[in-house]
């Protein structure tokens, strides 16, 4: 090769081999320094592309485990609640047992009752509020989202639920009600009550009832003036005074003026036949003060007046009666009337009563009176209350001097007359009744149970409860209307306003028979209790105090029976037909994928009061609603790729889930029937544990596949990616050596130019 000085290959050919080494040197120095056999693509593009999709199966596994070890948790947390669920169930199931013990009155019953209802609300209230991370885990929306159309549906979210629009056509054959009987009510020893048959007044009760006749029809007429004419009546009293007519003292009615109203009560001392004269008694009683007179002896003459020495004025000024000219010697009174001695006859006199004056109506003879109250136009917003006496006769001739108060409303006063039976010991008692009039109110002792205020609880079949209070002196209308009141307003047991009937239903559920209309369940004196639901739900449990219970007497009469309700389910948008099923506890199963629908059979059904009892008919047509279902189903990743996942949906556990929210233990009864349905809500709490624990189990071998995956993959990925440090150290001395070589000859070769420089000189 020639020497030259412009073109140095010798010194081009040595850098070339420094560039080279160098350039090895550079990627074994970087290699070191990361570790990494492939850094960029160039180093090995396939190798890079395996890698980095180990990479990604590695950090995706990695996340994976995490996933798979939340789940766990959450799990853990739920089953930890339904293990809290689990001792709740099984504490209302041994007081359910406990619930069986002979020696228990109904009240201790009820005690146990208050622990079972508090145990129930902590169950939902469990389900309703165990969470992670805010995530609700046991009320079913971890599984599924649900809305309807109508409260006569509810979805019960069993686990994954298909997510959808459906429509329920549904109708039903009606079951019944349950029917409920009290004893027969009746007026207690040395009590007296009263009914109104008519009452065109404004009167509003009778009270202080004392010594009156029993089985009377007495009238009360309200007028807004006195009576000015005498009023026909019964005719005669016992024996010859049968024959004696009211019309004989018509005329002196006019002479009774301002507040007089008596009573003249008149006996045959001796005998008489026709126009003879004879002896008579007599005595007055001021129907105004109750005032009665001394016995007054007296001559009827043969024309049958009263003979002279025992005129008219012997009449007058008795007991505070002025101008009570009733007989006189001018008058032909008893006429040629032929007696015994010992009969009787009675004369009621009904003059103005309170603020006006007039005439007088006249009642000769009745087993009752006729009363009047002169009250004017208005009692001015204030309530009347006035005190008459009566006197009555029997068939036998005895005379009851007896007593009330009247009350008339507030306001106005209607003109009319109000007609009242008088109840006495033994007689079925009216709606006017007081309780503390009822012979069953008065235990074997002879103390009233009510003389404090008692309180009874009514458990549903619903699961609702309701308090009532009994006082003493509440009337039998004043229970009804508190029982009513309980059934509507706290238990939700009456129709509701789309009923037509609804009134007439919710006006009848607790009816106290005064005049039985028909039916089986019609009996005079009974309170007749029932509800406008149909099934198990329309079960009523009475508890209070045993005495009051015993004293109510209440009984089933007419058990409970499920209706049976056929129902469709479709597609809500394209009609496609999904499935059908008929049953008979009200709820929908295994139609719609992870879903039961309870359905109100009420809502499919007419109800109507007939002849004492509720009466249920199937509506025309079926009824529809719609429900709306929407995925919520709670699905750990527990795999790098997709689709690989668990799902650990957890289905509603509360007590409507668990069929247990209606079960009491307050009766012998009721808490048997409550032992076999807690005896499936723990199969459920227990196979929803189960499948937790499953689940649980299963994800931590996912997490040790996971884990061990993983390392095989890190394992591979290493093989790939990873540098031989051992290789790349022998090679970074090598290509040390080298380059100081190659730099060592770069340096000889750029030494070549100045040879031809020294030929030069």
């Amino acid at each position: 090769m020639a020497l030259s000085i412009v073109n140095n290959s010798t010194a081009i050919g040595a850098q070339g081999g420094v560039n080279s080494v160098n350039s090895k040197l550079a990627k074994t120095i970087k290699s070191l320094s990361t570790g990494l056999r492939i850094n960029t693509a160039a180093d090995d593009a396939s190798g890079l592309a395996v890698s980095e999709k180990l990479r990604a199966q590695i950090s995706g596994l990695n996340k994976a485990a995490t996933n798979a070890q939340d789940a766990i948790s959450m799990l853990q947390t739920a089953e930890g609640a339904m293990g809290s669920m689990t001792s709740m169930v099984q504490r209302i199931r041994e007081l359910a047992v406990q619930a069986g013990d002979p020696a228990y009155t109904t009240n201790d019953r009820a005690m146990l009752q208050l622990e079972v209802d508090q145990l129930k609300e902590e169950i939902d209230r469990v389900s309703n509020s165990t969470e992670f991370n805010t995530k609700k885990l046991l009320n079913g929306d971890a599984a599924a989202i649900w809305s309807a159309s109508t409260d006569d549906i509810e979805a019960v979210i069993k686990g994954a639920a298909v997510e959808g629009n459906y429509k329920l056509s549904y109708d039903v054959d009606p079951g019944k009600n349950s029917v409920y009987k009290s004893n027969i009510m009746r007026v207690g020893e040395g009590q007296m009550s009263y009914d109104i048959n008519t009452n065109g007044t404004s009167i509003t009760k009778f009270d202080n009832i004392k010594g009156m006749l029993r089985e009377t029809n007495t009238q009360i007429k309200v007028t807004g003036s006195a009576a000015t004419t005498a009023e026909a009546a019964l005719a005669g009293g016992t024996g010859g005074f049968a024959g004696v007519k009211v019309s004989a003292f018509a005329t002196a009615s006019a002479a009774v003026t301002g507040n007089n109203s008596y009573s003249i009560e008149i006996e045959a001392v001796g005998s008489r036949t026709g126009n003879n004269s004879a002896q008579i008694k007599f005595r007055v009683m001021n129907t105004k003060t109750g005032e009665i007179s001394e016995w007054i002896n007296a001559t009827v003459n043969a024309a049958g007046g009263i003979a002279a020495g025992t005129s008219s004025a012997s009449f007058k000024n008795l007991v505070g009666i002025a101008n009570s000219v009733m007989i006189s010697s001018s008058d032909t009174t008893f006429n040629n009337v032929t007696w015994e001695a010992g009969d009787k006859m009675l004369i009621n006199v009904a003059g103005a009563r309170d603020e006006a004056s007039g005439g007088a109506s006249i009642q000769i003879g009745s087993t009752g009176s006729t009363l009047h109250i002169t009250a004017g136009a208005t009692s001015e917003d204030k309530q009347l209350t006035h005190t008459i006496h009566t006197a009555q006769i029997d068939e036998a001739g005895n005379v009851y001097y007896g007593q009330m108060d009247i009350t008339l409303e507030r306001g106005k006063v209607v003109l009319g007359t109000g007609t009242i039976d008088i109840l006495g010991e033994g007689d079925v008692a009216s709606k006017y009744t007081k309780l503390s009039q009822l012979a069953q109110f008065t235990n074997s002792d002879g103390r009233m149970i009510l003389d404090n205020t008692q309180e009874i609880s009514i458990y549903a079949g619903n699961g609702k409860t309701a308090k009532v209070t009994l006082e003493g002196s509440d009337t039998i209308a004043d229970l009804e209307n508190k029982l009513t009141a309980a059934l509507v307003e706290q238990l939700n047991m009456g129709a509701d306003n789309t009923n037509t009937a609804a009134t007439t239903v919710n006006n009848n559920l607790v009816k106290f028979v005064e005049t039985p209309t028909g039916g089986h369940h019609a009996v005079e004196g009974t309170f007749v209790i029932q509800s406008a639901v149909l099934g198990e739900k329309s079960n009523l449990t009475f508890v209070g105090d045993e005495a009051v219970l015993s004293a109510l007497g209440i009984t089933q009469i007419q058990e409970a029976a499920d209706s049976a309700l056929n129902v469709r389910v479709s597609d809500a948008h394209t009609g496609a037909f999904i499935g059908e099923d008929i049953v008979t506890d009200n709820r929908l199963r295994n139609v719609i994928e992870g879903v039961d629908v309870i359905i109100n059979p009420e809502s499919a059904a007419d109800v109507n009061f007939v002849n004492g009892k509720m009466v249920f008919t199937d509506k025309l047509g079926a009824e529809v609603a719609f429900l709306h279902i929407k995925d919520n189903a709670t699905k750990a990743a527990v795999g790098a790729n997709e689709g690989q996942v668990i799902d650990i949906s957890i289905g509603r556990l509360d007590t409507v889930g668990m069929g247990i929210d209606g079960i009491n233990v307050a009766t012998f009864d009721d808490a048997q029937k409550a032992i076999t349905k807690l005896d499936m809500a723990l199969e459920q709490i227990s196979k929803a544990r189960a499948t937790a624990g499953a689940q649980m189990n299963r994800l931590e071998y996912t997490i040790t596949n996971l884990n061990t995956t993983r390392e095989n993959m890190v394992s591979a990925e290493s093989r790939i990616r990873d540098l031989d440090m051992a290789q790349a150290s022998s090679d970074l001395a090598s290509q040390q050596v080298l380059l100081q070589s190659a730099t060592a000859m770069l340096a000889q070769a750029n030494q070549i130019p100045s040879y031809a420089a020294q030929l030069l000189q």
